[in-house]
């Protein structure tokens, strides 16, 4: 599963689930249609009471929402061969009151109850929360400003809309990338920021700054309060900390 902090439900795709619940009918009994989530401005059925692990750490049993014709097909030969499969999306929900630490150069997620000592010189800031998503302070032309923290958004350092990124960035377009979101397919545009982004008192590794001319994202932003969001790309030498407990976020 996709671990996806810009989402709000932990979700499995209706396509891909489909061989599993044919073959599990005990996994098939649990599907829902009186509960419900909402993805796309489009209602969708609940699976109720999945036990979830994540190695040796026990979730319990969780409602995990059913995104209904979603995903890749999949087939009954899906539930023999060795090879890893695409079924969902693990969101911030899973993770309240408790620590995720996401080790990028290793490629390795841990779930604690507390900070480890081995993490406490980190360089820490507080972080806004609403609906289970955060949003991190970064310093951008001298101003602190928010950003949604979307591991989802895995391509960019900073993504915001059109009329921010002219404000703060120079020169012409550098780099366009064709992406998707949720299936759909649109371009992005980046620029050159006109100066460093930091983070507390670190400075963040030089990025350009991404924009479409859509205005796909832009309610997202004035909802959420937020100047735009940022991903893995900004991170992917560190070790990120997020305490859900305490609102901390950090970065070694």
């Amino acid at each position: 599963m996709q671990l996806d902090l810009g989402a709000v439900t932990t979700q499995v795709y209706g396509n891909a689930i489909a061989p599993y619940l044919a073959h599990y009918p005990a996994l098939q009994a649990k599907l829902d249609t009186s509960r419900h989530f909402y993805i796309e401005n489009r209602k969708n059925a609940k699976l109720v009471g999945v036990r979830l692990h994540l190695g040796k750490v026990d979730f319990g049993p969780r409602d995990l929402g059913h995104f209904k014709n979603f995903g890749d097909k999949l087939t009954d030969e899906t539930l023999t061969n060795k090879g890893e499969v695409h079924v969902g999306t693990l969101a911030p929900d899973l993770f309240q009151n408790r620590v995720l630490i996401i080790d990028y150069p290793h490629n390795r997620l841990c779930v604690v109850d507390e900070i480890p000592a081995a993490y406490t010189g980190a360089s820490f800031q507080p972080f806004k929360l609403k609906d289970g998503r955060i949003k991190i302070p970064l310093r951008i032309n001298g101003q602190s400003e928010d950003l949604l923290f979307d591991t989802g958004s895995s391509l960019f350092a900073l993504l915001t809309t059109r009329p921010q990124a002219l404000a703060t960035t120079t020169g012409p377009v550098q780099d366009s990338i064709k992406t998707s979101s949720w299936g759909e397919y649109y371009y992005v545009y980046g620029r050159r920021p006109k100066g460093a982004i930091y983070f507390g008192k670190q400075r963040l590794p030089s990025a350009l700054v991404y924009a479409d001319n859509r205005q796909q994202f832009d309610k997202l932003y004035a909802e959420e309060n937020v100047w735009g969001i940022t991903g893995n790309a900004y991170f992917l030498h560190n070790t990120v900390i997020i305490d859900y407990k305490n609102h901390l976020f950090g970065v070694q």
